[in-house]
């Protein structure tokens, strides 16, 4: 395997460097974004529930133990505590933003990567055409079949590749992307019962 790579160009380095970087991503965006799912329901009545007993403490506990969005927003909320509807509003639309960045981490350099493979393979095939037609530049016309070879190889091994980074790691970031509006979409469906709780304390919603 490593002799096939090798035959591939200079471009095959830059090629598994990505490979790395788009697996070790897409794990840990997996295991961050299945984290951030939670019974929202059961987590607001808990609050709430806390919140009456002006037991402030053991909500950021119970919070800081969360990585879901809405859990993100109650915890950054607590510095609002009692504010008027609108402006804590306000502030909740700002918090709940730095949220969907955080589920947002690192998508971009995977859709990087998915873009640019392919593009490095092409590059790594230009480079083997151009190899090929040197030694037959060099050989007049009638090179030996072997020596053309090395230039093909490189051509094709290094477009096989680019390919084979390229589809996994954008397969991988639309099913990411999919996963993060799923999260986001449960953030804004419990927008306004975080208003609710935080606005009045917890008292009486």
């Amino acid at each position: 395997m490593l002799n096939v790579l090798k035959q591939g160009g200079v471009t095959i380095i830059p090629l598994i460097i990505f490979s790395v970087i788009s697996l070790a991503i897409s794990i840990e965006r997996i295991i961050y974004l299945k984290k951030a799912k939670t019974n929202n329901y059961n987590l607001i009545n808990k609050v709430r529930v806390k919140l009456n007993d002006d037991k402030v403490k053991e909500v950021k506990s119970i919070l800081e133990d969360k990585q879901a969005p809405v859990a993100g927003m109650l915890l950054e909320g607590l510095n609002y505590i009692g504010q008027g509807k609108e402006e804590l509003r306000k502030n909740l639309e700002l918090i709940g933003s730095n949220q969907v960045k955080k589920l947002e981490k690192r998508l971009k350099a995977l859709n990087f990567i998915a873009s640019v493979s392919p593009l490095l393979g092409l590059l790594g095939t230009v480079l083997g055409i151009i190899d090929s037609f040197n030694i037959l530049a060099a050989a007049q016309g009638v090179a030996n079949p072997g020596a053309l070879s090395v230039g093909i190889a490189q051509a094709l091994i290094s477009t096989a590749v680019g390919l084979i980074v390229a589809i996994p790691t954008m397969l991988m970031y639309s099913y990411l992307t999919g996963l993060v509006d799923k999260r986001t979409s449960e953030m804004n469906r419990w927008f306004a019962d975080v208003v609710e709780v935080l606005g009045q304390g917890g008292k009486n919603v």
